[in-house]
């Protein structure tokens, strides 16, 4: 039995257009016009095969058959960082919706269920695998009040003006409890598949993640009168933090930690003013729950350090964190068996980028599968994947799903 590739592709190329940014890559956060119009198309395409779909108060989707009371999950999100890629996460949706799609046109009998994760980028309100955290009962409600977008919105207000969080506040999309299997597919995001020339990538573990916000206030005044010495330059403070947090991550003899500083705003932001304020965020990450913890604190240790040097306030804030999860033992082995009998060229990976996946897989056994992304190229307009490893990828993720039904 096989997917129908062509129409795949076509499907992911609709979806490419589907952005708030047009030429620029694909930005469709959650909850936006872009997002609500790719569901929307979503749902069309689903119910032409009279498959039901379904949403909760957080935005998460499920598309399928009837309840069931045990089924098999398999999906991703629709939703990207700014000018990101065509590919991240809508991989895995339309790869899913294609497998049902590919059951139906055969008369497979199946209890599998396509699911679409809301917020998995963070790119609202910062915090990674929102919808999923939601559905695992990590968050609670009362998390909507307290995740607060650039804009000064909290989640709750946003989910109550798109009308996400309505009249079933209390339904629930799935019970974890009777979830049989979970499985995502997506493009790698790193180099690793493509500059081996491998296939296929079944991964092992997803790599922990913690990430902070600082608020460093020095004193803002006039940039030609005031003299070099005696400054207390926020935006320098951070310069000279970030080097320093940049080379102790380089240090790691093991190479397995990565950090960054991806996210800062300086006040009051004019050429000829000495910046009084800087926010800016610092992530780390890797497959070692101990040591990502060990970098974090010593990251933080750096930022104070620096703040008292300078003579500047600091302050530390957690905002998002999540532990190194392994994927299920029994998946990998299927996967592995099967891309033996394929004769597919596959490598057992680690996944250095989060994914819904891994919040699942604390749950539910849990198996991920990654396609080469070519020249390791993701959230950039740029990122991209040979067509016969998208069509390939998901055929592989059809026969694993298979094993399971």
């Amino acid at each position: 039995m096989r997917i129908n590739g062509e129409r795949l592709i076509s499907d992911l190329e609709e979806f490419r257009l589907i952005t708030a940014t047009p030429g620029e890559g694909v930005t469709r956060f959650s909850y936006s016009n872009e997002d609500i119009a790719a569901r929307e198309r979503i749902r069309q395409m689903a119910e032409g095969y009279n498959m039901i779909c379904r949403t909760d108060q957080t935005g998460n989707m499920i598309i399928g058959p009837e309840k069931s009371k045990r089924v098999i999950l398999f999906g991703s999100h629709i939703d990207t960082v700014k000018n990101g890629g065509w590919l991240d996460g809508i991989y895995g949706v339309i790869s899913g919706l294609e497998i049902l799609r590919t059951f139906y046109e055969n008369g497979i009998q199946h209890d599998c269920a396509l699911i679409i994760f809301a917020e998995e980028e963070g790119s609202n309100f910062g915090a990674t695998m929102t919808g999923s955290k939601f559905i695992t009962g990590k968050y609670s409600t009362q998390k909507l009040d307290q995740l607060v977008s650039d804009k000064g919105e909290t989640m709750r207000s946003v989910l109550q003006k798109t009308g996400f969080f309505g009249q079933k506040q209390n339904e629930r999309l799935i019970d974890i409890d009777l979830v049989k299997a979970m499985f995502e597919i997506h493009v790698e995001q790193g180099p690793v598949l493509y500059d081996e020339g491998l296939e296929i990538g079944i991964v092992h573990a997803v790599a922990g993640m913690k990430v902070i916000q600082t608020v460093y206030e020095g004193l803002g005044n006039h940039a030609g009168a005031s003299p070099m010495a005696g400054r207390k330059d926020a935006f320098v403070a951070v310069a000279e933090a970030a080097v320093s947090i940049e080379r102790m991550i380089r240090d790691d003899p093991e190479k397995s930690l990565v950090g960054t500083m991806g996210k800062i705003f300086v006040y009051p932001n004019c050429s000829n003013v000495i910046p009084e304020k800087a926010f800016f965020t610092f992530e780390v990450r890797s497959e070692n729950n101990n040591k990502t913890e060990a970098a974090l604190n010593k990251a933080k240790e750096i930022i104070r350090e620096t703040a008292a040097r300078r003579k500047i306030k600091c302050s530390i804030s957690n905002i998002a964190s999540s532990d190194a999860i392994p994927m299920s033992e029994d998946i990998k082995s299927t996967m592995e068996n099967i891309a033996r009998e394929k004769g597919l060229r596959y490598k057992i990976m680690n996944s250095g980028a989060v994914h819904d996946a891994a919040m699942m897989a604390g749950y539910i056994d849990t198996g991920m599968v990654f396609v080469p992304s070519i020249n390791g190229r993701s959230h950039v307009p740029e990122e991209d994947t040979q067509k016969e490893h998208l069509t390939g990828g998901t055929q592989f993720l059809m026969d694993v799903i298979r094993e399971y039904i």
